[in-house]
């Protein structure tokens, strides 16, 4: 993600200071265990609930990663990697070999993959700390890691490296990187976990040491995600090197760990062109080189300028055409769209009421139309050329089977169907509430955020994923978070595993652990290490995901999405026109992706509407699995082996006869309870289950006696925004920092659970923080009457925890 790419690297001044004195310091020294308690002044103080200043209640709570068993520890689903483990693609899913070996034989088995985002020092190990590291990610159900960010950062730091590169000329190896990454494969490997390798993320080509032509004033380094890359020939060819000597060096051929290749996270010579950042793609220097492109495309196309003048209508005699800029597409409008275009807010309402709405995907023929739709595939023909150049490499040098994949399709839009035509498999990106920065980008300490959620009308964005899937092809998300200090974001996993369960989805990503700077565990922007609710609820999601406890919906509906549409919404400057035309032209909204299985056909025809769903109407799956009621802000799942409960419960009692559960007490309202039984038994029959709770995770206000939550609060006092509480001794700024101090504290979420069972009796524990039982809960907690288990957790700071185990007999 580009946004949480650059914070991380207005970060790295803040944090250089450490390495001074950890550079020669282990994870085994940097990271000491966190019990449920906790370490030094938690130990010392009587568990209780502490409210903050809204009167919320909060517990302290801390997890021991490395000693972490019992009911949360998911290592059970990972085996060691072998060659039956081999990952390919097969139709539009992926597939291990099977004890044979070979692809596309009876023996095939299909896999998901439910992984997490490495980033930075985080992927470069020591031995030791590989083992501790696959472990934990193991524990908590992970089959996947993405390598992301290793071409970031080069420098010469070696213990432990920030980057596969030195400062020398692209690529220039750091061989301690790559010695440490080669190992920590192979004890993934051992631990089951497969690696998705990212090419080029964050790299930045130096024209005085790549040997390359100078960039636009002065600049020493092309922005980052700038496309100059994809079509700068030089660029191509020293990418193929890295690709090339990089497998090479990891012993990748053949290596079962290796489950997919990414080639250019979040970048495009078509994400620029939406984007506005044409400038940075086509630097002065470099702009013959696409110009001499563009012109040849152009002959390819009609043998002569003079017949493409001809087509455009907008020029004349045999001269080269110059290279469009994204200026030019507002002259290809239509006049209908051009007049809307000047309109906005209720003008522009009132315009679409009066004469409905336009479907973007009906293309014009004026003449400079016709001009941006040729500009436009030469766009996604370059793009395409890249991506298959850099793919047939990567096959060369390991297996023609490994998936591989171009970049996202937010970074493009519709025509990266056609761009990444060639590559194995969809790619991608998702966050709720991602900080804003109203001030100077990525400010430490002036951010914003909504506070949004997935239950307040955010999962119509996930469901919404579905229209970016080509149904011929895997799909995967590999980066989606709801980062830090976000109070809702425990609900993103569990929800996001269901629904990508539901569609039948092939990889999810969480973005991400940690990016190896030090390894902290308390909450901080987007990893999950310290972010305790989210972290209390990964395992179930992993369930969830690969083991199907959601079904997939029962009804495939293919959405067709012609080539002449897409280069028409492409032409098209309106982040909404794909939506636009789908509601228009086949009454399509994510809506529909809850009641089936929903992908784009880039080859279909046509054949009438769907019967669009009411804004605001209750969405219940058909097979009952999934129900979303906006106007309360409530999701439920319901299957055999899982139920859940996320958003805003207030003081209602959700659910059935079967499971049912309510808040109380006084507080926000807001709660994830995700249930699970772990005997892969109906959830009535079972006799092992597990019930996660959480809500709002947050840290220690620095300085407070007595420690107390640190305050989300609102930014500047506007009610649509919120921010944390300025750290002490920061004057004058609206926000603290988000990478808070301990100890940590979640929310309390006083839940009162009923559960019918075919148990006649049924012990109840808390989890430590290690996952160990605590004492059970009394029988003014739990009883069990008529064949209904009813318990009340959190009802005592004692007893409060994010897991409790469920233990039945015969």
């Amino acid at each position: 993600m580009k946004r949480a790419h650059i914070e991380r690297l207005a970060r790295l001044a803040l944090v250089a200071w450490v390495w001074h004195t950890v550079a020669t310091t282990s994870m085994t020294a940097v990271a000491a265990p966190t019990s449920m308690i906790g370490a030094d002044t938690q130990a010392a103080e009587m568990p209780e609930f502490r409210r903050n200043d809204a009167g919320i209640q909060f517990y302290r709570f801390g997890i021991d990663q490395d000693a972490l068993s019992g009911a949360p520890d998911q290592s059970a689903l990972n085996q060691p990697l072998d060659n039956a483990a081999r990952l390919f693609v097969r139709g539009s899913h992926f597939y291990r070999a099977g004890p044979d070996g070979r692809a596309n034989s009876g023996d095939d088995t299909r896999v998901r993959l439910y992984g997490i985002n490495l980033s930075f020092a985080t992927n470069f190990p020591s031995d030791a700390d590989a083992v501790r590291l696959a472990k934990r990610l193991r524990k908590l159900g992970f089959n996947a890691v993405r390598l992301h960010h290793m071409d970031t950062s080069p420098g010469t730091q070696d213990n432990p490296p920030r980057s596969l590169l030195t400062p020398g000329p692209y690529p220039s190896f750091n061989p301690t990187a790559l010695a440490r990454l080669r190992n920590f494969i192979g004890v993934l490997r051992q631990e089951g976990i497969y690696v998705n390798l990212n090419l080029h993320v964050g790299y930045r080509f130096r024209p005085a040491i790549d040997q390359l032509p100078p960039l636009d004033n002065k600049a020493q380094e092309t922005e980052l995600g700038a496309p100059v890359h994809v079509y700068y020939p030089r660029m191509v060819a020293l990418q193929e090197d890295f690709a090339r000597q990089l497998i090479r060096a990891l012993d990748l051929r053949g290596n079962p760990a290796l489950a997919m290749v990414e080639i250019n996270n979040e970048s495009s010579l078509l994400a620029a062109w939406q984007r506005r950042e044409w400038s940075a793609a086509v630097p002065k220097a470099y702009e013959p080189e696409l110009k001499k492109q563009w012109q040849a495309w152009v002959m390819r196309r009609y043998g002569s300028y003079a017949k493409a003048c001809g087509a455009w209508q907008t020029c004349s005699g045999d001269a080269a055409p110059p290279l469009l800029t994204p200026t030019d597409a507002d002259y290809a409008a239509s006049k209908i769209v051009q007049w809307r275009d000047k309109l906005d807010g209720k003008l522009r309402a009132l315009a679409t009421r009066l004469l409905g709405p336009t479907d973007p995907g009906i293309p014009s023929n004026a003449g400079e139309a016709v001009r941006l739709r040729d500009f436009l595939q030469f766009l996604a023909d370059t793009d395409r050329a890249y991506f298959e150049r850099i793919r047939r490499v990567v096959h060369e040098e390991t297996d023609p089977l490994v998936p591989v994949t171009g970049t996202q399709m937010g970074y493009g839009g519709v025509l990266n169907f056609d761009s990444q035509a060639g590559m194995d498999y969809i790619d991608e990106h998702f966050y709720i509430d991602h900080p804003d920065y109203p001030g100077k980008a990525w400010d430490r300490y002036d951010w914003r955020l909504r506070d949004s959620a997935a239950s307040g009308g955010e999962i119509l964005r996930i469901l919404g994923l579905s229209l970016r899937r080509d149904a011929r092809k895997p799909f995967v998300v590999s980066e989606f978070n709801q980062p830090f200090p976000n109070r809702q974001s425990s609900e993103i996993q569990p929800l996001m595993a269901a629904i990508a369960a539901a569609q039948d989805w092939d990889g999810l990503f969480f973005f991400d652990y940690m990016d190896g700077d030090n390894w902290s565990d308390t909450p901080s922007a987007f990893t999950l290490s310290g972010d305790w609710g989210k972290f209390a609820q990964t395992g179930q999601s992993a369930l969830i995901f690969r083991r199907g406890l959601v079904a997939p919906l029962p009804t495939q509906i293919n959405v067709p999405l012609q080539q002449q549409a897409r280069l028409a919404i492409a032409s098209v400057r309106d982040i909404g026109a794909f939506d636009t035309h789908l509601a228009v032209a086949s009454g399509v909204t994510p809506e529909l992706a809850s009641q089936a299985r929903v992908a784009i056909d880039v080859n279909g025809t046509p054949q009438g509407k769907q019967t669009p769903i009411a804004a605001n109407a209750t969405l219940h799956s058909p097979n009952g699995q999934f129900d979303y009621a906006p106007l309360q802000r409530m999701i439920e799942l319901r299957t055999d082996q899982m139920r859940a409960f996320i958003g805003f419960l207030q003081t209602r009692k959700a659910g059935d006869a079967a499971v049912s559960a309510s808040l109380v007490g006084k507080g926000r309202g807001f709660a994830s309870i995700v249930i699970t039984s772990l005997d892969n038994r109906k959830l009535e029959a079972s006799r092992h289950v597990l019930v996660s709770l959480a809500a709002a995770v947050t840290g220690t206000q620095a300085g407070s006696a007595p420690q107390r939550p640190k305050e989300i609060v609102r930014y500047k006092n506007d009610s649509q925004w919120m921010t944390l509480e300025a750290d002490p001794g920061i004057t004058g700024r609206p926000s603290g920092a988000r990478d808070v101090e301990g100890p940590v504290w979640m929310e309390r979420s006083q839940v009162q659970l009923s559960l019918r069972t075919q148990a006649r009796r049924a012990s109840v524990y808390p989890l430590d923080g290690s996952g160990k039982r605590m004492a059970a809960l009394g029988a003014n907690r739990v009883s069990l009457a008529g064949g209904v288990l009813t318990v009340l957790m959190e009802a005592d700071a004692a007893e409060a925890s994010p897991w409790y185990e469920v233990v039945a007999d015969e």
